[in-house]
């Protein structure tokens, strides 16, 4: 009589902790709709348009902003105080650039 052989398989499973399935999320969305826009956008207009391309540009500012924070968490106040200025030129630019 044979023997049976059985197979175990192990799953690794990684947990996410914190703030980085945010930055995730964000990257691979604004990648999924910066691509769409890309090869798509001349087939929508007006209002759809505008509102993909904001969707894009506030998941961009999320995967961008967070990690650039991290960074300049620990500088001296002249490297926080241009992450402020630039972050408020680019979330004023979102806004008014697309409205």
């Amino acid at each position: 009589m044979a023997t049976k052989k059985t197979t175990t398989t192990t799953t690794t499973r990684r947990t996410v902790n914190g703030k980085s399935w945010l930055l995730r999320a964000a990257s691979y969305f604004a990648l999924i709709i910066s691509a769409f826009m890309f090869l798509f956008g001349g087939i929508f207009s007006g209002t759809v348009r505008t509102v993909f391309t904001l969707i894009g540009q506030l998941c961009i500012l999320i995967g961008i902003g967070i990690p650039a924070y991290d960074y300049t968490r620990g500088k001296k106040l002249a490297w926080r105080i241009v992450y402020w200025v630039a972050l408020a030129v680019y979330i004023l630019g979102c806004i008014l650039g697309v409205i």
